[in-house]
């Protein structure tokens, strides 16, 4: 995954982070995790509560995180 491709998605968690209600935010989490390679997708449960979307955020941000090579 590329830099611009880690920029989008940081953006796109920050708009959901953002989000007051909660459908529009399980509705933008599906649709970002539908864009994200299959090997970085979370498994979404059928029930959401606030506090599940803000853990899944954070996993996605940690599984798209590009990786630092250290010399």
């Amino acid at each position: 995954m590329n830099n611009n491709s880690f920029q989008f998605i940081l953006s796109r968690i920050s708009a959901i982070r953002e989000e007051h209600d909660i459908n529009k935010r399980i509705t933008m989490l599906r649709e970002l995790n539908n864009l994200l390679p299959i090997e970085r997708r979370i498994e979404l449960p059928s029930l959401f509560t606030n506090a599940y979307i803000r853990t899944a955020l954070d996993i996605i941000r940690e599984r798209t995180m590009p990786s630092i090579i250290s010399a």
